[in-house]
């Protein structure tokens, strides 16, 4: 009987933690490498990361290719560039506003987020 009851608690147990899943999005993309972008961005052209950050300014806009965001990454100081593009834009992406993103480094070592999410 208590065999049983134990059993239960641990069977449950499992199934919330399985069937919760994560609040970080983007989980099976790898942690955006800021210390490596910094020193080397070109390196990581064509991989595709996550970034927790805040926004610290919009720097520039366009209606059709998007705007240029300063974001400090999440256990960083110092800030990165980013571009959300035209597509992104429904969000309201305001200074101090933090998001979720999944961006990836293109040509330059340009940051481009291909998604983003508040959390």
């Amino acid at each position: 009987m208590v065999a049983a009851f134990v059993g239960g608690l641990i069977l449950i147990a499992f199934a919330g933690f399985f069937l919760s899943g994560s609040k970080t999005p983007y989980r099976t993309a790898p942690e955006f490498p800021v210390d490596e972008y910094r020193s080397t961005s070109s390196s990581l052209r064509g991989n595709t990361y996550r970034l927790t950050g805040s926004v610290l300014n919009s720097i520039a806009w366009a209606p059709d290719r998007g705007r240029l965001i300063s974001v400090e990454p999440k256990g960083s100081d110092a800030p990165i560039p980013l571009v959300v593009p035209a597509a992104l834009n429904v969000q309201s992406i305001q200074k101090g506003q933090q998001f979720h993103f999944l961006v990836e480094v293109r040509e330059n070592g340009i940051l481009f987020a291909r998604e983003l999410s508040k959390p």
